[in-house]
C-alpha cells in the first residue's frame, strides 16, 4: 500500500521531478531517501536489512538503496523516472558504450 500511495499524483514523489531543475539538483540522494523513510518505512526497513545497513547513517549504501527504490517505483510508474534520467545523461555525457572488456 505504501508504494501506490507514492505513485499518486495527489501527493508527488520526488521522482517525478524530471525537469533541468531536479536532474541537475545535487542533494536528490537526500530527498529520495527522505521520501523513503518517511512515506514507505516498511520498504525502509526491507532495504536496510538486505543491505545490512542503517538509513540513518547509510554512507557507502546511498547511492544502492536510492537506485533500488527508484527502480522499484519506475516499475510501478513510468512517470517516477528521476534517477533513470539522471543515469542515462551520466552515461551519454560519458560516452558510455555496449562494449564490455
Amino acid at each position: 500500500m505504501e508504494l501506490m500511495n507514492v505513485a499518486r499524483r495527489n501527493m508527488p514523489s520526488v521522482l517525478r521531478k524530471r525537469s533541468y531543475d531536479g536532474l541537475s539538483q545535487g542533494n536528490w540522494m537526500t530527498e529520495v531517501t527522505h521520501e523513503l523513510s518517511t512515506r514507505c518505512p516498511t520498504v525502509t526497513q526491507v532495504l536496510s536489512a538486505l543491505l545490512g545497513c542503517n538509513l540513518a547513517f547509510p554512507g557507502k549504501y546511498l547511492p544502492p538503496i536510492c537506485l533500488i527504490y527508484s527502480i522499484i517505483m519506475f516499475l510501478r510508474c513510468k512517470e517516477l523516472s528521476r534517477i533513470q534520467q539522471i543515469n542515462t545523461i551520466l552515461l551519454t555525457e560519458g560516452r558510455a558504450t555496449t562494449n564490455v572488456s
